[in-house]
């Protein structure tokens, strides 16, 4: 085995390009710690040596922060000892010191200087942000969503369905079992997808099993739940005081799905005709425990990606599209206010009618006043000529699914994009039963053309469409919370 500070060597020049013999006690300072950070866990694993054998390649010539890099690696050395001498930093430390460094960067031949792709500055803050969606979770409440909210949620999904096919005259405790369960008479033809979904979430819960390519839905001998679903409503929000507003716009609609489904109950009237319900669906879109955390993960990449590039001095321009309520709109510019980056913010929807009670939440900011610009811009259209190559990074909330084909929109988003730049989506990638019951009800929820069963997709999906509209990769976290991956998830195209 080589001696372990000629594996050290090795691994910097498998880095920077230059030979093994090449790299000397000067050479960590034409390169970032962020680098140093990737190659000294191979250094600690081969090692058998004190790590003061690995502390001359930190020159004193070296940056405030590579210095105080080297002043946490002695005390570690006092405070830590694997077999008697290996030192191994956690993941979580490396992280740690890596976020306080500075990042000049020479990506290629050390004295050849240039920035850091922002390919690579995407794909490391992919990786960080991916290892901390337990801490976004855990920060929004939503941790423990899967294993304890979750069940309470489904059953009462399941009420409200047993309860609209009874009021249509079809009770499903009434269908023997092994006998084909028929849409309810009345249901009008464009539900015929919703309905499909329906059947969906009823076998999900064991009351139907479906056969022949989903085509014949037929009964299974588990009994109905006969709990009212107005006492499983009450103890929901009672029980989960921190979902309470999501479950209360449930109950907007759930009571109300028989008479939806036939016609004789608007759903638009449900969701938007009162100062309630219009309410309840801003507090979704903006405070939703699950939009919190998926924001904060958001929040979170931009951060990193955005506080390199902009020690250049340029300001950055993003681009949200389906902006809307701004839900993630506000931890984005709060974040860019804190960072003190200069920047320019085009905040977008399909319609202007957001961009009012837009201004009026950030007009608090200390900002300029034109620091943030409303347009209107449908993505499933080729954007302006204006817009073209122009932004660094364009996001989008909860929106990329409800139009025809995200291929093209995510064609579209690209063109939005200067080189190098990156596109952020939060969106469900696992369904969750009650959306079907409040926005399944409505038309933009089926609008796709592309093929899909149903407007929420997995992130294989994602992938697909958008490395089909010219993104270089996609990514997202595979880290579980709870036993499942983060939903709704953060996915990133990029492009090189």
């Amino acid at each position: 085995m080589e001696a372990p500070l000629e594996v050290f060597r090795s691994a910097i020049a498998a880095e920077t390009g230059l030979r093994p013999e090449a790299v000397d006690l000067n050479t960590h300072s034409k390169i970032s710690v962020s680098m140093l950070s990737r190659v000294f866990p191979f250094w600690t694993l081969f090692s058998k040596e004190p790590v003061s054998n690995f502390l001359p390649l930190f020159s004193e010539t070296a940056n405030t922060r590579c210095t105080i890099f080297r002043r946490r690696l002695a005390m570690a050395q006092q405070q830590m000892v694997c077999d008697g001498s290996l030192l191994l930093f956690s993941a979580i430390q490396l992280l740690h010191i890596h976020g306080q460094c500075s990042e000049k960067l020479i990506t290629h031949k050390i004295g050849q200087s240039a920035p850091l792709s922002r390919r690579s500055i995407v794909q490391e803050a992919h990786g960080e942000c991916s290892n901390r969606v337990e801490e976004f979770a855990s920060e929004a409440g939503v941790a423990d969503f899967w294993t304890k909210v979750y069940p309470d949620q489904r059953r009462l999904a399941l009420s409200y369905i047993n309860e609209a096919f009874a009021r249509l005259g079809c009770p499903l405790d009434n269908i023997s079992p092994g006998t084909a369960v028929p849409t309810p008479n009345g249901v009008l033809p464009k539900h015929k997808r919703l309905m499909n979904a329906i059947f969906d979430i009823l076998a999900d819960g064991g009351l139907v099993k479906r056969h022949g390519g989903n085509d014949q839905v037929i009964r299974t001998s588990k009994s109905i739940d006969r709990a009212p679903s107005k006492a499983l409503y009450e103890k929901l929000v009672k029980d989960y005081p921190l979902h309470a507003n999501t479950h209360r716009l449930l109950h907007t609609t759930g009571p109300q799905l028989a008479e939806c489904l036939i016609g004789a109950s608007d759903p638009i009237k449900l969701l938007f005709g009162t100062v309630t319900s219009r309410d309840l669906l801003q507090d979704f879109y903006t405070n939703a425990p699950m939009f919190v955390a998926a924001s904060k993960h958001l929040t979170a990449l931009f951060r990193r990606v955005i506080s390199q590039a902009a020690k250049t001095g340029e300001r950055i321009e993003i681009l949200e599209v389906g902006a809307g309520f701004g839900g993630t709109t506000k931890f984005v510019l709060d974040m860019l206010v804190e960072v003190g980056v200069p920047f320019k913010y085009t905040f977008t929807d399909i319609s202007p009618s957001f961009f009012s009670a837009a201004r009026k939440r950030y007009a608090g900011l200390p900002i300029p006043a034109d620091t943030i610009v409303y347009d209107v811009l449908n993505i499933e259209n080729t954007p302006p000529e204006s817009f073209r190559g122009r932004f660094h990074a364009v996001l989008s909330t909860n929106c990329i699914h409800a139009t025809k084909d995200p291929t093209v929109s995510s064609t579209n988003a690209r063109k939005l994009l200067r080189p190098g730049g990156f596109f952020s989506l939060i969106e469900f990638t696992t369904r969750l039963y009650w959306l079907d019951l409040v926005f399944g009800l409505l038309d933009g929820w089926w609008l796709f053309e592309d093929g899909r069963e149903h407007c929420l997709a997995d992130e294989s999906f994602w992938k697909t469409s958008m490395k089909a509209g010219g993104f270089s990769d996609v990514v997202w976290a595979e880290t579980l919370v709870g036993g499942k991956k983060p939903n709704p998830q953060v996915i990133t195209g990029y492009i090189e």
